[in-house]
């Protein structure tokens, strides 16, 4: 179970730093950015292999790491007033 958790990690880093580096208002960024995030777990479908399990254990490790990178180090959540909704600014 720890290896779907670490490539979930793994593709949730990957698809976060792929904006960060290649950021643009473009739709195609974002849909490349949504295809690294998913990619295990499409390829566990194609193989066969997909379950509830394994594919909570993929986002479990790819989704806390995918906002981190989102949230710290792009800063495009803060932007968009994401931030304001779930509270983390501080007071006005």
């Amino acid at each position: 179970m720890i290896r779907y958790i670490l490539a979930g990690i793994g593709a949730g880093a990957t698809s976060a730093f792929y904006l960060y580096f290649t950021y643009h208002p473009l739709l195609i960024h974002g849909a490349i950015h949504a295809a690294i995030f998913a990619a295990g777990i499409i390829a566990m479908l194609i193989t066969g292999t997909l379950t509830a399990k394994k594919a909570g254990a993929y986002i479990a490790g790819a989704l806390p790491v995918h906002l981190a990178i989102h949230f710290l180090v792009i800063g495009d959540l803060q932007r968009i007033g994401v931030s304001q909704l779930l509270n983390f600014s501080s007071s006005p």
